[in-house]
Formats: C-alpha cells, sequence, structure tokens
C-alpha cells in the first residue's frame, strides 16, 4: 500500500503572517491552530479526500500551461524552515497558467509534507484519492502575478498549489531525483540552507505524470494562517522515486509527520479535469 501512492508538497508558511505555530510540541500545535488562527475553523478548508466517484467533470479543466518548467538553474535555494523542506525558485521564472485558471500565476517556491520512517502505516501526504494516502505530497506554490501576498490572500483564488503524489518505484532510479535529495543531509535542523548548484528544471522533477489528469477545487492553505485563498489542483499521476530517496525525508531531516489532517469537504464541489473518465478514477 505504502509504496503505490507518495504526495510531494509545498508549504505556504515563509509568506505567512503566522508565527510560531507547530505540527506538534508547542502551545500553538495542530491541535490548536483554530484557537490562535480562527481561519482554520473555515468550512473550506484544505487538505481533503477526492472520492472519485463524486467528482464533476469540467469542460474547461484543459492541460495546465506550465511556463518555463523546461528551464534549468531556477531551483536557487533548499532549506529546513522547521515546518519543512521548501526550495526557493529564481524570482519570477516560473509560471502557471491555462487549465481553467483565470489568470497568470507566479511560482513562489515548492515543499513537501512527509509522514513517518514506517511509510506504510505512516504516510504523510495531504491529499488523498478514494481514502488512499501515499507517503509523501509536493505542494508547488504560485501566487497570482497581479498580487502581492497580503492581497493574494484575502481572494479565494489568489493563489495557486500544484499537488503531486509520490510514490515508490524499484525499477528506474531517478538520477535527478537522487541529486536532489542528497541535498537533504545538508539541511538537517532548522535554519539550515543550502544553494542547489545543479542545473534541474521542474519538468524533470515531475517527470511521469500527464499533465492533463488531474482534480480541481478551491480551498485554504494547509498551515496557519489557513487563508481559504488557495485554487487547487491535484494530479492523479504519482511521481515515482525509489523507496531509498522517500526515506530521506523523515530520516535526514530532525523531524517527522509533517501534515495536516484532512478537513470535511462540506459544500463545495471537486472537479476532474476533461481527459479524466470513470476508468481513469478507477484505476487510482
Amino acid at each position: 500500500m505504502l509504496f503505490k501512492t507518495c504526495v510531494v508538497v509545498i508549504l505556504l508558511s515563509d509568506f505567512s503572517t503566522a508565527k510560531d505555530w507547530c505540527y506538534f510540541g508547542c502551545e500553538k500545535s495542530l491541535p490548536h491552530w483554530g484557537k490562535y488562527y480562527p481561519k482554520c475553523n473555515g468550512h473550506k478548508q484544505s487538505p481533503i479526500n477526492i472520492d472519485t466517484q463524486k467528482v464533476v467533470k469540467n469542460q474547461e479543466l484543459a492541460s495546465v500551461d506550465l511556463i518555463n518548467f523546461s528551464l534549468p538553474h531556477t531551483m536557487k535555494m533548499l532549506k529546513n524552515n522547521g515546518h519543512t523542506v521548501e526550495c526557493e525558485l529564481k524570482a519570477g521564472a516560473v509560471g502557471v497558467q491555462g487549465g481553467g485558471l483565470k489568470h497568470k500565476y507566479t511560482v513562489l517556491q515548492f515543499h513537501f509534507h512527509w509522514g513517518g520512517k514506517d511509510l506504510v502505516n505512516h504516510p504523510g501526504s495531504e491529499h488523498s484519492l478514494n481514502g488512499h494516502r501515499s507517503p509523501l505530497e509536493m505542494h508547488i506554490v504560485s501566487r497570482r502575478s497581479d498580487l502581492n501576498d497580503s492581497t493574494a490572500a484575502k481572494l479565494q483564488d489568489g493563489f495557486a498549489v500544484l499537488g503531486f503524489f509520490i510514490e515508490s518505484n524499484e525499477k528506474d532510479m531517478s538520477q535527478v531525483w537522487e541529486s536532489f535529495t542528497d541535498y537533504l543531509q545538508k539541511i538537517p535542523r532548522k535554519g539550515d540552507k543550502v544553494r542547489i548548484m545543479e542545473p534541474f528544471s521542474m519538468h524533470q522533477l515531475l517527470k511521469g505524470v500527464d499533465l492533463s489528469k488531474y482534480y480541481r477545487y478551491n480551498g485554504s492553505l494547509t498551515t496557519p494562517p489557513c487563508d481559504e485563498a488557495v485554487v487547487w489542483t491535484i494530479f492523479k499521476d504519482p511521481i515515482r522515486i525509489s523507496k531509498d530517496q522517500l526515506l530521506r525525508f523523515p530520516t535526514q531531516i530532525s523531524f517527522d509527520n509533517v501534515y495536516r489532517p484532512q478537513q470535511p469537504l462540506n459544500n463545495r464541489v471537486v472537479y476532474s479535469s476533461t481527459t479524466l473518465n470513470r476508468r481513469s478514477h478507477r484505476n487510482n
């Protein structure tokens, strides 16, 4: 089960106005987020489970246009911010548009969510498909190009986040992911950072993902202050890396289980892209 689906997740913590929160072990820990950050008690919170039998096909959801995702040297710095591992991108170099998005978005960073060292029993993805959670989830975070952080946080489409499940693949180890995860040993503690020297491109990290097959819903940041300002795009196909590469997250970073529990869908609708059909859903 574990090695079937992993997700890599990107956190929105750097431009969050919330301070001193944690997942566990502090006053503003996960069970108390709603007390200190009232938006975390909202009705359009993330993450969620995606029930593929209840999604609604939307003919406007064609392939997402990933701008300059093939451009090398766009990843600048990998840092441990105490909540996740976050990769800072070259300012304004990479963007997202199309795929039913009403605006152009500038990619700011990407980050990860993971669970424990037992990948099967302690998966770390925040979203799930039909109740199945993956070992890891990656989030690519972008902001509307016509807004700044504070104004974007006030609009339901101020941010667009692309979510990817990450799964284990023992057949063909990804050399790019091998080089990328090698950096984790250099940033085990909060505040550690390392400059990325290789000419990685974003597309190299997304190998094997059909970018036309995804789910879409309106939600929130999954960390405080939990602003309900995110258009979520969750891709069906997982990124596949080796078990060893997966384990580097909970073993080489000084914390684990960095994910928020799933939130009620309430009256929201989850949409699917035009290329997803019932047969595709059942293959999950």
